[in-house]
């Protein structure tokens, strides 16, 4: 472990991927696909508050829809007090009550349900966890079930890892420890270099943007970690004025609350809306790396 968190190391200052705001944008359009609106509601646009940001393209009303946003990645959170009994691909649970028997029967280590075990997409995933070969094969592994979203950005197509690489990526020594820890699940992890860089830089992308997820399925909550290109560029501010829920595990609707004139940044809360100044801050300064300075933060009356 000490081996390959050296390699992370030497290799994170090259991680750095430039790409114009216009490149971005042009991007976002193709991710989208046929989500996107042919007259869209918002730009992307060089922010004042950080980097990039989405702007009002006209006077927006209170209560519309700005968009929806299909996931770029997704896994499971695989938080331990959560059930980890869900299938991968679907948010089903497998048939049975025990861990095992929701395990995928070829021996990969990930929980699949019946109907997702025979298809494709379990089928690539499920060759390479079983060519890195888990540990443990009668419990599902928290660690690696965690590392499966990343372990997605192979199979990406090369627009979308453009996109991928294209997103803001804070580097944290936790974010590191998220790849070490994963690879103490397996008996043949990668460390080839280039490759070790490539989920760092995924870890990385990933965990700076990615939003909590919350759907109801089979009568209980999912929640998934989702990457979701263009809402993850909405900057911050404690007094947002739209707000997002999740049609899905693996769709994102953004809505205005309340009027945006035109030319205006469109933001959301990272935090709750009711949690203190001191709360709000601890909570970004530890989770996204920034201390708010919005007006809100600023105003010494407010608590």
């Amino acid at each position: 472990m000490a081996q390959m968190e050296q390699q992370l190391e030497q290799h994170v200052p090259q991680m750095a991927i430039s790409a114009s705001t216009q490149e971005l944008a042009a991007l976002i359009d193709a991710h989208l696909g046929a989500l996107r609106s042919p007259s869209p509601a918002w730009r992307v646009g060089d922010s004042p508050i950080s980097g990039r940001g989405v702007f009002a393209a006209r006077n927006i009303e209170k209560g519309e829809e700005l968009f929806r946003e299909h996931t770029l990645l997704v896994g499971p959170t695989a938080h331990r007090g959560r059930n980890l009994r869900t299938c991968i691909h679907c948010y089903h649970q497998p048939p049975g009550e025990s861990e095992e028997s929701a395990l995928c029967s070829a021996g990969c280590g990930l929980p699949v349900c019946p109907d997702c075990a025979p298809s494709e997409r379990h089928a690539v995933e499920c060759q390479l966890f079983r060519k890195w070969q888990p540990k443990h094969l009668s419990i599902i592994e928290p660690r690696a079930l965690r590392i499966l979203s990343v372990v997605r950005c192979f199979f990406l197509s090369e627009p979308q890892r453009q996109l991928l690489y294209a997103m803001q990526a804070n580097t944290d020594r936790y974010y590191m420890r998220e790849v070490q820890r994963a690879a103490e699940c397996f008996e043949h992890f990668p460390r080839d270099p280039d490759m070790l860089e490539y989920f760092y830089r995924t870890v990385c992308a990933f965990n700076t943007n990615a939003f909590e997820s919350r759907c109801h399925i089979d009568g209980q909550e999912v929640v998934t970690r989702a990457l979701f290109p263009l809402a993850g560029l909405l900057n911050h501010q404690c007094t947002p004025n739209a707000a997002h829920h999740f049609e899905d595990g693996e769709t994102i609707v953004v809505t205005a609350t309340e009027r945006i004139p035109a030319g205006a940044e469109i933001t959301m809360s990272y935090t709750k809306l009711l949690w203190s100044t001191l709360a709000r801050k601890i909570f970004l300064g530890m989770t996204k790396h920034f201390m708010c300075q919005c007006p809100r933060c600023q105003d010494p009356t407010v608590s």
